[in-house]
């Protein structure tokens, strides 16, 4: 993947993984103190909320086209920009008092946040070539997957122990400047990735929405469609349920995240055990595997802090070849913008849940909500593997070579 580059230079997938855990801590780093900031500067809770929704409905916006970008204009371009307005967010935020310029940082860092997606594993993926093809992509999601959960753990971490001697304010704005340095170093660490001037973002859309809707990419659509749901609950519970079974100490809700962050790492590495090969049959089975703690946790068969441990391990793991999966479906020259499109329809499928979950708790209690959401996902997932039997060309993976004997196949005609 490298070869042809210095030998003084850090291999790419080096690069990479250092890239993923750095922002991915900084974000952490962020997510662990923004509440606490506004809710000290004075916002109500209501504004606090439209302030939240305001931003995520701008990053919704940034979301869709931000693929077609990268693969118009080059992905480390991309790259660049998008880690450079994230971290100008961050820093704009850590450092204004006055209610606007907040919101301004917010919306930067949604907007940035969402153009730096999908960006890097699209740069890096791109350049695996065609040699023992489907173990390399699986490795370099595996090492992103990996990489992304430690820079999460760090996160969490660098809250715990800078948070002693330096202001929440403070804190984001370190994350801030941290994400600009990477912006403004991408383009000295990365391979330039050419783009595609022919075509045009709104084309390069199109051909992706038109793609993810035919039959090879259905089973990949359902698991996303199904699988989600089931992500959201852990999400949403683990921390009523600590709350409610060891009290309200956010110190020990932080012990918590950190082991299962952790957890989330190793089922991610965990994923190197699997055959990438087949994919269309590991990543809905572990997400259906990813709903039975849960499920054994709302029945309180199993402790608590052990399903959550378990289904996060699962999570990671299921990510993982899900990841991966995506990433041997999709063509080189549209990767980040069919990426981006997925991505729209999982947020979606989160805002739905996250409304439906909400109605369900309110009308049943917790446990019963969890459960109904639960079995909707676990049916899903399962059902998953005989829709890809039924689908050949949805376990076709992408090959270069294809596409190049296409090519050659066209200028012998013109």
């Amino acid at each position: 993947m490298d070869a042809g580059e210095p030998p003084s230079r850090p291999p790419l997938l080096r690069r990479y993984a250092l890239f993923s855990l750095a922002s991915t801590g900084a974000d952490f780093a962020f997510g662990a103190v923004f509440i606490t900031v506004l809710l000290g500067r004075g916002l109500e809770p209501a504004v606090l909320g439209t302030m939240v929704a305001v931003s995520t409905l701008f990053g919704l916006a940034a979301e869709a086209p931000s693929g077609a970008l990268g693969d118009r204009y080059g992905h480390r371009r991309l790259l660049s920009v998008g880690l450079v307005v994230w971290g100008a967010g961050f820093a704009l935020f850590g450092w204004a008092d006055a209610l606007a310029v907040t919101m301004v940082g917010a919306t930067l860092w949604a907007v940035g946040y969402h153009l730096y997606s999908g960006a890097l594993t699209a740069l890096v993926v791109n350049r695996v070539g065609v040699h023992d093809r489907t173990a390399r992509v699986a490795r370099v999601t595996r090492w992103g997957q990996v990489a992304s959960r430690l820079g999460g753990v760090a996160g969490a971490a660098s809250v715990l122990v800078a948070g002693t001697w330096l202001s929440a304010d403070l804190l984001i704005l370190a994350a801030g400047v941290l994400l600009v340095g990477l912006g403004l170093a991408a383009p000295l660490v990365f391979p330039r990735s050419p783009g595609r001037p022919d075509v045009s973002v709104a084309g390069l859309l199109k051909e992706s929405v038109t793609a993810l809707a035919g039959r090879r990419y259905v089973p990949l659509v359902a698991l996303v469609l199904f699988s989600t749901p089931g992500k959201v609950v852990l999400v949403i519970c683990w921390q009523p349920l600590v709350a409610r079974e060891y009290g309200g100490d956010v110190r020990f809700n932080g012990l918590v995240l950190l082991g299962m962050t952790l957890a989330l790492a190793v089922g991610a590495a965990c994923s190197r055990f699997v055959d990438p090969r087949n994919p269309h049959l590991w990543a809905p089975l572990t997400a259906l595997a990813t709903t039975v703690p849960l499920f054994l946790v709302a029945w309180d068969v199993l402790p608590l802090l052990v399903g959550l441990v378990v289904a996060e391990f699962l999570l990671g793991l299921a990510q993982a070849l899900f990841v991966a999966w995506e990433h041997l479906m999709y063509s080189d020259e549209a990767r980040n913008t069919l990426f981006s499109v997925m991505s729209f329809l999982g947020l979606a499928v989160i805002g739905a849940t996250y409304a439906v979950f909400g109605w369900a708790w309110d009308a049943w209690g917790l446990e019963s909500a969890m459960v109904a959401v639960l079995a909707f996902s676990a049916a899903g997932s399962l059902a998953v593997v005989p829709l890809a039997l039924a689908f050949p060309e949805s376990r076709r993976f992408f090959d270069p070579r294809e596409k190049a004997r296409a090519d050659i196949s066209e200028e012998s005609v013109d």
